[in-house]
């Protein structure tokens, strides 16, 4: 051993350290295992993705899902789908109840709201305060009316008492609903804008129900 020449060079080699051995080359190489690390910024972008109360996607990610689904279905001509869902009356509810009641309601929207958004091009949503919204890529105005009237109905089934509304003795929801194929010229915020509209018609026309 005393025979051998053994010296290191100052220079990276492949992501390691040369070295010599008599006339022979080596190279020392180190594996640093990141995956933990990986893991936690991966956990820390989904976390930043979710609103913090319910769960569910915040408008940030609603707003990115949507322009990246809308530039997908522009370019294979299939139809998107968007509903936006408001709470009636849930002014009434806080008041009447306390905001620790209003969360808790709608923590069990979202935790509805989730039943419905189970593909790749599917995402569900809180848009602000008790608006929420809906979009189902691929999907024609037909199928998306039967989803936002079977999430009325299970709205409805969880009987949260909001005893001063006008409508019922529970939590109704009111949703607009808007399908369009996009193209390549135009832009995702006309969906949105009719998706408003028929909400704005829904309220108008006595609320818990969908407007399309």
């Amino acid at each position: 051993a005393s025979s051998l020449t053994l010296y290191l060079k100052d220079r990276l080699v492949m992501g390691g350290l040369q070295l010599e051995v008599g006339r022979n080359d080596y190279f020392v190489i180190s594996h640093q295992n990141i995956t933990e690390r990986r893991l936690a910024e991966d956990e820390v972008r989904k976390l930043a993705g979710l609103d913090g109360l319910v769960n569910i996607p915040n408008r940030r990610s609603f707003n990115k899902f949507l322009h990246d689904e809308w530039a997908r279905c522009a370019r294979q001509k299939k139809t998107i789908s968007m509903a936006m869902v408001d709470l009636d009356h849930f002014k009434l509810l806080n008041d009447t109840y306390g905001h620790q009641v209003g969360d808790d309601c709608l923590i069990q929207i979202g935790t509805v709201l989730k039943k419905f958004s189970k593909r790749p091009s599917d995402i569900c949503a809180r848009y602000g305060g008790e608006e929420f919204v809906l979009v189902w890529g691929d999907t024609p105005l037909e199928h998306a009316k039967q989803l936002t009237t079977t999430l009325l109905q299970e709205i409805s089934t969880l009987k949260i008492d909001n005893i001063n509304s006008p409508i019922e003795s529970y939590l109704t929801a009111s949703v607009g609903l808007a399908a369009i194929i996009p193209s390549q010229s135009s832009h995702e915020h006309e969906l949105v804008g009719k998706a408003d509209s028929m909400l704005y018609r829904a309220k108008e026309r006595g609320r818990n129900r969908v407007e399309s």
